[in-house]
């Protein structure tokens, strides 16, 4: 990895292997992307957890944590603010989407019908996700 007045030139790219790999309280972490590899700007950790276990309240005053739940739920303490992330977005893109084969060209398409916006309101509202405006304009139909 080159860095030129703290930027990152080079793409890097990481798998699971013994020497990023730990075990580390009671879960198995991967650092796919390490602090070096980006002069400290961030880093990418691949954790897997025993169910219904989690560290105690805490703090972090030096860096941000940003999760993707792939499995089951988390809860986070936000102030005082109690949020459960969930797997999930992946199901929302299935459920409303169309498979296709991997080097399959962007979509066409046009201005959507007003059953694809229902639909597509209607299915969101699963997965906690709300368009107000759109559904604003719905409503004084």
């Amino acid at each position: 990895m080159t860095a030129t007045h703290n930027q990152l030139t080079n793409a890097f790219h990481r798998t699971p292997h013994d020497q990023n790999t730990f075990h580390f309280l009671d879960e198995k972490v991967t650092l796919l992307v390490a602090g070096e590899d980006t002069n400290g700007a961030y880093a990418v950790a691949h954790v897997v957890k025993p169910a219904n276990q989690g560290p105690p309240l805490h703090l972090h005053e030096h860096e941000d944590e940003t999760f993707y739940v792939k499995r089951g739920s988390m809860i986070f303490y936000i102030g005082e603010e109690i949020i459960e992330a969930k797997a999930g977005f992946d199901s929302f893109v299935k459920e409303l989407g169309t498979s296709v084969p991997e080097n399959a060209p962007l979509p066409q398409v046009g201005p959507p019908a007003e059953e694809e916006i229902m639909s597509l309101v209607t299915v969101s509202k699963k997965y906690g996700i709300t368009y107000p405006e759109i559904e604003k304009a719905l409503n004084t139909k």
